[in-house]
């Protein structure tokens, strides 16, 4: 019997135990350097500017945690933030087949990271801390290659964000189209503004005061009283 989170698809669109059978793949031309930021990102403590280039300006990385970040300086900050964390580390990849489900593009990894205590100098005969064996879905965007969205699944099941983190995630989104207005609503505030500037400024108490110099004037009809103005019988 499945475990209930096994029956959930991941990032690929499939059950985790399915996602781990996917065949191995050699690399495309243009995937290798994509390939080798990665596994620099996750294996070196000082990631090289070059690394985080293959980032989109509006790239979303997602990880196990559920943590989600926007645009390659959040992915930067993020990934010094990890290091912190575990500064001694190896790592195994495999390039595995894109589901046919998936953009053209996509790239999907296999994932082992071995986290190490602070202090190892040889990794071979030290036993690691921690073994995150994760699955990698690289979306990337048709016109430049550059990646759109970066997730990190434990254990290749799905990373639930709180709906929080997503809302954030989703403000920071900034579109170089966010200040432009369409033809028509453009119109309609330069008729709005026409229409303000032929008003003319009106006081609250014209009526008022003028009605009140009226009835100082002479000759004036006195105000009617409701009260006399009944009918007696």
């Amino acid at each position: 019997m499945l475990h209930g989170s096994n029956t959930k698809l991941n990032a690929a669109g499939l059950a985790p135990e399915h996602s781990m059978q996917l065949p191995e793949r050699q690399p495309e031309a243009d995937e290798q350097h994509i390939l080798n930021a990665i596994h620099h990102l996750y294996t070196s403590p000082q990631a090289e500017p070059s690394c985080f280039e293959i980032f989109a300006n509006e790239a979303i990385l997602t990880l196990p945690t559920g943590d989600v970040v926007v645009g390659p300086q959040g992915i930067r900050s993020k990934f010094a933030d990890l290091w912190q964390e575990t500064p001694i580390r190896s790592l195994r990849q495999r390039l595995l087949t894109t589901p046919e489900s998936l953009p053209l593009r996509t790239i999907v990894l296999d994932q082992v990271l071995n986290l190490y205590p602070a202090g190892v100098s040889d990794l071979a005969d030290e036993t690691p801390t921690k073994t995150i064996h994760s699955l990698i879905v690289i979306k990337r965007k048709p016109q430049d290659g550059k990646i759109s969205s970066f997730v990190e699944e434990e254990g290749h099941r799905k990373a639930t964000a709180p709906l929080a983190v997503r809302a954030a995630a989703a403000n920071n989104f900034y579109s170089p189209t966010d200040s432009q207005l369409s033809p028509v609503t453009s119109k309609l505030n330069l008729a709005k503004k026409r229409h303000h500037l032929k008003g003319k400024p009106t006081s609250l108490f014209a009526n008022h005061s003028g009605l009140r110099q009226s009835v100082n004037e002479p000759g004036s009809p006195a105000p009617s009283n409701a009260a006399g103005s009944e009918m007696e019988f």
